[in-house]
């Protein structure tokens, strides 16, 4: 098996996880649980860390595709494909910044004595998160796509 292909078959399953602990996040927070939901962020940005840690070694060690011999569609697919990950970073980015100013707000701490949340920074975590959940769905499907065609190219 080829190793960039191995490699590739890891990451989709990690994107996997990270879209589905994302989903998982927004249940949570749904439903009252902004202490689970704050985990499953987390536990997110850890794995795209750890992702991103990875496509280094495997720049280093692997090199990069070799698209000359990909279609026009394919590597449409792939540049699709990375800017939905580029939104989600950003996205994931942003809500966690935006999560950190909530920290010490009634909407984190369930203290009534908290002082409340501002709407500004709220509306803000909603909509980078929102982003980077749809980003992250765009961005797992344009994965399987892309990793079919490496799966046919063997």
């Amino acid at each position: 098996m080829d190793p960039n292909v191995l490699y590739w078959s890891g990451a989709f399953t990690n994107f996997g996880l990270i879209t589905l602990l994302a989903i998982r996040g927004v249940r949570q927070i749904r439903s009252g649980e902004v202490a689970r939901h704050r985990r499953s962020m987390l536990t997110c940005a850890a794995l795209v860390l750890g992702f991103l840690v990875s496509y280094g070694f495997k720049l280093r060690f692997l090199g990069r595709e070799n698209l000359v011999v990909w279609s026009g569609l394919e590597i449409g697919i792939l540049r699709f494909h990375e800017t939905c990950v580029l939104v989600m970073l950003v996205s994931g980015v942003v809500a966690l910044v935006q999560a950190r100013k909530l920290r010490n707000t009634r909407n984190f701490t369930g203290d009534p004595a908290s002082p409340p949340a501002p709407r500004f920074t709220v509306r803000w975590h909603q909509r980078a998160g929102w982003s980077g959940v749809a980003a992250a769905v765009l961005g797992l499907l344009t994965a399987a796509l892309v990793l079919f065609g490496m799966y046919e190219r063997l």
